[in-house]
């Protein structure tokens, strides 16, 4: 599992890093041609790895329902978020790292896997492939934030 954490990381830290100098008005801008903005993708990103990998295998600890509910597949941005809700997101990319690989560690933690169809047509049937898989949807969703970022309106890549 070492390749899935460091490619786990790696995403986390490259959406980090092409997020980090935007200001809230650029996050929460819904840009031409989108349905979305960076906000939600970078919190459903965080809340989606908890379902995947977390919830289908039996592992405690989840985020407060309303935050879930705000980012799940489905749903598009209600309203621009403040400053701390955007730290909150941001803190959970980072913190979610250590987490994992401390979680992963203790193989109490883990239960069976609920097996699930993604809606990318691939069944996760174990932890592993709950895994792989969050790293699939996580450079999916980065793919996306890059693109938005280059069609926010006052965006100058310098």
């Amino acid at each position: 599992m070492k390749i899935e954490i460091d490619l786990f990381r790696a995403t986390r830290h490259n959406t980090l890093e092409v997020v980090k100098n935007l200001s809230l008005e650029q996050v929460n801008e819904i840009p031409d041609g989108f349905t979305g903005n960076i906000v939600w993708h970078v919190g459903h990103m965080v809340a989606t790895h908890r379902g995947l990998v977390y919830q289908l295998n039996g592992a405690p600890g989840e985020f407060e329902k309303e935050f879930v509910l705000k980012y799940k597949k489905g749903s598009v941005p209600e309203a621009a978020i403040s400053q701390q809700e955007w730290d909150f997101i941001l803190g959970k990319l980072i913190s979610q790292i250590a987490e994992l690989e401390k979680d992963l560690a203790n193989p109490e933690l883990w239960k069976p896997t609920t097996e699930y169809t993604t809606s990318y047509n691939y069944t996760i049937t174990t932890l592993d492939e709950a895994l792989r898989f969050s790293n699939v949807h996580q450079a999916l969703h980065l793919g996306y934030i890059m693109a938005m970022r280059r069609c926010l309106k006052n965006y100058s890549p310098n």
